[in-house]
């Protein structure tokens, strides 16, 4: 089977305001006549699939004519079928786990292993240990001491990140409670970012975590702080275009991964790589947090 088309440079995600193709689908599905719900179901099984096969392909994985390809895609919108092909790349390259599922189900997945290939277990493993091969080759070693110096001489670190990126951000802020304080969460819960943001300024830090998928309102977030002078740290993601101007202190991780879902190992070492380069900038007063952490905790029992 041909493997989905991977670009290193495609958009984001789909363009403002467009329906995704699963969404085309789904809306028009009842104005669909036999043939045509017939080819979209095999889409909507596997919507990534349509980025790797080509109209004569797909027609004949549904058991339809090339004509029932051509109709369907016109009637969802799009101008031809390389068209519908794009967004489907396009999901898939945001990271839509719909549109990275695998054909078939766990019967297709146990023959992986076989004829000497790696098992599957192995296989995840080893693309983990590339990515994190990746990521140390394209990350400066200068830029991650200008990095860390920021983390250490701002007044306050503010971490964010929505998804899968939330968990990221908070473990980076209980990495920097260590060796120092005032890093807090924008926004806690409850609260909006407005409220918060309001009173940061250049003499704070904004440590935003935006692997893709990005939600509108992280991308909104990224601009303003642009525009106001706040020094931001982003940890992003390699392959997928930024909807915002990066700022200097940009560190892009390879997140793809050998199933559905994205990697975040590399994420995690380079924010693990910050924090041990924040902790001799911190010097005696990070020392001394770390002891009254450690006493309290011995005092309070948590341990």
């Amino acid at each position: 089977m041909k493997q989905a088309i991977h670009a290193s440079q495609a958009p984001d995600g789909p363009e403002a305001g467009e329906p995704s193709l699963t969404a085309r689908i789904r809306d028009r599905y009842g104005d669909l006549s036999p043939m045509e719900r017939q080819l979209a179901d095999v889409i909507l099984a596997c919507p990534g699939e349509l980025s790797g096969y080509s109209a004569t392909e797909l027609a004949g994985r549904a058991g339809v004519s090339k004509m029932t390809v051509s109709r369907l895609v016109r009637r969802l919108g799009y101008a031809g079928f390389e068209a519908a092909r794009l967004a489907a790349r396009r999901g898939g390259d945001w990271g839509s786990p719909l549109f990275l599922l695998p054909p078939g189900g766990p019967a297709s997945a146990s023959s992986a292993a076989s004829d000497g290939d790696p098992a599957p277990l192995d296989a995840h493993f080893q693309r983990s240990a590339e990515a994190l091969a990746a990521t140390a080759r394209q990350t400066d070693p200068a830029m991650l001491a200008r990095a860390a110096r920021a983390l250490a001489d701002a007044r306050r670190i503010w971490v964010c990140g929505a998804r899968n990126s939330a968990f990221l951000a908070g473990y980076a802020r209980w990495q920097f409670i260590q060796v120092r304080g005032e890093v807090h969460q924008l926004a806690a819960a409850g609260e909006t970012m407005a409220e918060t943001l309001a009173d940061l300024d250049s003499g704070d830090l904004l440590f935003l975590v935006g692997i893709r998928r990005r939600p509108p309102a992280i991308v909104r977030l990224l601009r303003i702080a642009g525009e106001r002078g706040i020094p931001t740290i982003l940890i992003a993601d390699s392959h997928s275009a930024l909807e915002a101007p990066p700022p200097p202190l940009t560190f892009r991780c390879e997140t793809r991964s050998l199933a559905a879902l994205d990697t975040h190992v590399a994420a995690l070492a380079v924010i693990h790589a910050l924090a041990a380069e924040l902790i001799p900038l911190t010097g005696e007063a990070g020392r001394a947090r770390i002891r009254a952490i450690e006493d309290l905790h011995d005092r309070l029992g948590e341990l």
